[in-house]
């Protein structure tokens, strides 16, 4: 038995999907600093971890547009970055605020065939 569902496969606000996890409640950027966000694993459509956020990138209305995710590698060494819409991240915070999940419908290999993300 798996501790997390998909609760549909449609966009919800945001252009993010609507995943769920026991414990854990939908959180929203107005909620979050980038501490919460930077560092924190993604995981993909299954449930599998697909990479790490490695920076988010910030518009001129000081609001975040952009993660850019660290795929593959080990230690940050030799991983692929890639950068993603933030508003296509579904983040969800434990119930008690001591982790963050951040989900992301695609796959591992569907990010490494992106295109390379240069700072």
């Amino acid at each position: 038995m798996t501790n997390t569902t998909h609760a549909s496969h449609g966009a919800s606000a945001g252009g993010a999907y609507a995943f769920t996890r026991n414990g854990y409640t939908r959180t929203y950027i107005h909620d979050l600093t980038a501490d919460d966000v930077e560092s924190a694993k993604v995981y993909g459509r299954d449930d599998e971890t697909i990479g790490s956020i490695s920076s988010l990138m910030i518009g001129a209305d000081d609001k975040i547009t952009d993660a850019v995710i660290d795929v593959g590698g080990f230690l940050g060494m030799g991983a692929h970055a890639v950068k993603v819409p933030f508003s296509g991240l579904t983040i969800l915070r434990k119930a008690d605020g001591s982790d963050v999940r951040v989900h992301l419908d695609t796959t591992k290999d569907r990010l490494k065939a992106m295109p390379h993300h240069k700072n």
